[in-house]
């Protein structure tokens, strides 16, 4: 068994702050560390935020930004984590929801924390010649216009960032892609392309499936209200057996059946319910995050899960789909 193969603590911050989105922000980010001092858990421990933001508009969005970066370097000073932000609301309706992942206080595991070209990662390691896990966090390049320009700088700097670590492509486990208006049109040659084709075109430069023997790692292609093209992803070096790796090595995604994609949004939770419990065997499901298409599903799924599903934290996100015959997408972390 690989040595990393512990597992996380995971916080959740969802709660109706008040004032601008960005002192929502900074209350949620000192609402969790309240949480993790009353959890007697260290800050040095912290590995890795999902920001979920309630917005469209694209000024809010990058003051927001901006304001994290300066809350986690007052906050956290040298420890800051790995982070992903995205425009997705959660559907407690609330503006912001953070979760937040740690090491867990008995584990001696080693936390390198980097920057390549001012973008913030976290590495993990347990010893000379042992694996080595990335937290890539939210990889993102500025919105100049050109959704293929922007697509091959997010997978170019990916590929730069793995090579620093020796690491390429192949290392992927897991990954987690964030696609503005996911269903929207934009200009890609001489035609008008949904957005999500466009991404895929570019990322199946990148990922060649002859570089993936025993199939593709693990995808989730959600859409964003605003923002960038963003891709986030855990990477682990050598050969190793991913079901021993803690946390994000351990994130299952949820798969529908082909012929269960035509049916209703409750046929498809149940579907995806069976399919990650199968997956996760005899382990617990202690993360469930729910991607909903329509609001108004909310509720009918969250009777279904409630009834079948016992984990500790359960989220549920709004986004688009990368298919339309879709109307749900989950993850479950063990």
């Amino acid at each position: 068994m690989c040595e990393i193969g512990k597992k996380m603590d995971i916080y959740i911050v969802d709660e109706n702050f008040k004032g601008s989105l960005e002192s929502r922000l900074e209350q949620s980010v000192l609402k969790l560390l309240k949480i993790i001092k009353d959890k007697e858990q260290y800050v040095k421990n912290i590995l890795k935020l999902n920001i979920f933001l309630q917005t469209d508009n694209e000024e809010e969005l990058s003051d927001v930004s901006g304001e994290l970066i300066s809350v986690l370097k007052k906050e956290f000073s040298k420890n800051i984590p790995a982070y992903t932000l995205v425009s997705q609301p959660s559907l407690s309706g609330n503006n912001v929801l953070i979760e937040g992942f740690f090491l867990e206080k008995s584990t001696d595991v080693r936390i390198e924390r980097n920057t390549f070209y001012q973008h913030p990662y976290v590495v993990l390691s347990s010893g000379k010649n042992k694996p080595r896990m990335i937290l890539s966090g939210g990889i993102k390049m500025p919105d100049e216009g050109d959704i293929t320009f922007e697509c091959q700088r997010v997978f170019d700097f990916a590929e730069q960032l793995l090579l620093k670590e020796d690491m390429d492509f192949r290392n992927i486990t897991g990954q987690w892609n964030y696609v503005p208006l996911i269903l929207s049109y934009s200009k890609y040659g001489n035609e008008e392309t949904q957005n999500i084709s466009i991404y895929n075109k570019i990322r199946s430069l990148y990922f060649s499936p002859e570089l993936f023997p025993n199939g593709l790692p693990e995808l989730t292609v959600t859409g964003a209200l605003a923002g960038s093209i963003t891709l986030d992803f855990v990477a682990i070096s050598g050969k190793t057996d991913v079901e021993n790796i803690y946390g994000y090595g351990r994130c299952l995604t949820g798969v529908l059946p082909e012929d269960v994609k035509q049916k209703n949004v409750g046929s498809q939770t149940e579907a995806m319910i069976n399919d990650l419990k199968e997956k996760a065997g005899k382990g617990t499901l202690n993360h469930l995050r729910v991607y909903l298409k329509n609001e108004k599903d909310h509720s009918t799924v969250k009777n279904i899960i409630d009834e079948n599903i016992h984990a500790e934290n359960i989220v549920y996100i709004k986004a688009d789909m990368h298919d339309d015959e879709i109307k749900i997408h989950m993850e479950a972390f063990v």
